[in-house]
């Protein structure tokens, strides 16, 4: 179970560029690796296509988790966006939070840079504990 999260600057700017594509509606993903250093980025469709819930296709959770144990990598993370803000889970993210060995990353727009802004929760039993994420240059390929 990590208690942080390491991203490439590559891998950031590939979530950031999925949440602000789905803009005005959340976007969601997935984020895989290996000792908490994410090795891949997954964007999923949000079917519900609602700027206040998520809920990712089914068909495509299933193709990502296959590749993901096929690497042998863990899910390291799923993210999904706050338009609306704020980065913090919501009640309906607690409830829906179904994979307690997983990080939560939330995004959300900072209303004065225009920049999206990244925290990482870990939700477990109904307790939300924030975590690190670092943006930082890889040791090795992705």
């Amino acid at each position: 179970m990590n208690n942080s999260l390491t991203l490439t600057p590559a891998q950031w700017r590939e979530v950031v560029a999925h949440v602000e594509a789905e803009r005005p509606n959340e976007a969601c993903g997935l984020l895989a690796g290996e000792g908490g250093v994410v090795r891949r980025v997954y964007p999923a469709e949000n079917i519900l296509h609602s700027p206040v819930a998520y809920q990712m296709d089914p068909k495509r959770q299933v193709e990502v988790m296959l590749e993901i144990e096929a690497a042998g990598w863990d899910l390291h993370g799923i993210y999904h966006s706050h338009p609306g803000g704020p980065p913090v889970p919501s009640l309906a993210d607690v409830a829906q939070a179904y994979y307690p060995d997983s990080l939560y990353v939330i995004l959300a727009p900072q209303a004065a840079a225009g920049e999206w802004r990244g925290r990482a929760f870990r939700i477990e039993a109904g307790e939300v504990k924030e975590v690190e994420v670092m943006i930082a240059n890889a040791s090795t390929g992705n």
